[in-house]
């Protein structure tokens, strides 16, 4: 596998309903302005120092590399992908004398991105994301993630909520008779913040994503061997996993 090539390719799609502010065509006509996702993701991630496109006689050392972005802005009240982000994992850059360590993939980061951009064209109401990841290339965050956990248990006892996570991968990885083992996979990297039950299969259709249907699906969507739902439900800083099953 290349630590660059296509095999070091990040998809990241952020889904939900956008209403476009009232002013925006106005304001883009006064100021000659022609923003889409890509631009507006572009100048977001060099405001947060997390990736540039300026030409400089010293690489940046970028989080990604943007490669495209686009998204349905459709004003039908529909749930839509309206936002997609294709990028590449670049190595970070060499610095003599000092051990290299694997970067956590930047998913925060992307979808932070993603969401200002659509924020700053209309308000959002995040139904869902969908990422398609090159695991090889993810370092290892248990600790670190065990040591900002409080972040979560700083919240309203009663301001508890579901999330959805749906597992995908090509048939080759046999998702369905590894399903005991990422269970147990998950557990683990929750430091004990997370309970992980197992219940009957999912449906057919992955809540807060649209319809391919409605053309919905762009880029990152792939079929493949699929572990499926599992509602994660987040109480006062411990989850609780109440989907599953496989299909």
């Amino acid at each position: 596998m290349s630590a660059t090539g296509p095999d070091a390719t990040l998809i990241v799609g952020v889904h939900g309903v956008l209403d476009r502010h009232p002013w925006i065509d106005r304001v883009s006509a006064e100021f000659d302005l022609d923003e889409d996702v890509f631009s507006l993701a572009v100048k977001r991630a060099s405001a947060y120092a997390w990736s540039s496109t300026a030409l400089t006689d010293k690489p940046a050392d970028n989080l990604w590399d943007h490669n495209d972005a686009d998204g349905d802005w459709t004003q039908d009240g529909q749930v839509r992908q309206l936002a997609w982000l294709q990028s590449s994992l670049p190595r970070p850059v060499n610095t003599p004398g000092t051990k290299q360590r694997a970067r956590r993939l930047p998913l925060l980061p992307v979808i932070t991105v993603l969401s200002d951009a659509l924020r700053r064209v209309g308000t959002v109401r995040l139904t869902g994301t969908h990422a398609l990841v090159p695991l090889h290339r993810a370092g290892d965050a248990r600790i670190e993630l065990a040591e900002v956990a409080d972040w979560f248990a700083l919240a309203d006892p009663t301001g508890a909520a579901s999330l959805t996570v749906t597992v995908s991968a090509l048939p080759s990885s046999n998702l369905t008779a590894r399903a005991a083992e990422i269970r147990e996979a998950a557990l683990e990297r929750t430091y004990q913040h997370m309970t992980v039950e197992t219940l009957k299969p999912a449906g057919t259709t992955t809540p807060g994503l649209p319809s391919p249907r409605r053309g919905g699906a762009g880029r990152g969507f792939a079929p493949g061997a699929r572990l499926p739902l599992r509602r994660a439900r987040v109480v006062h800083g411990r989850g609780r996993v109440d989907g599953g099953g496989v299909r």
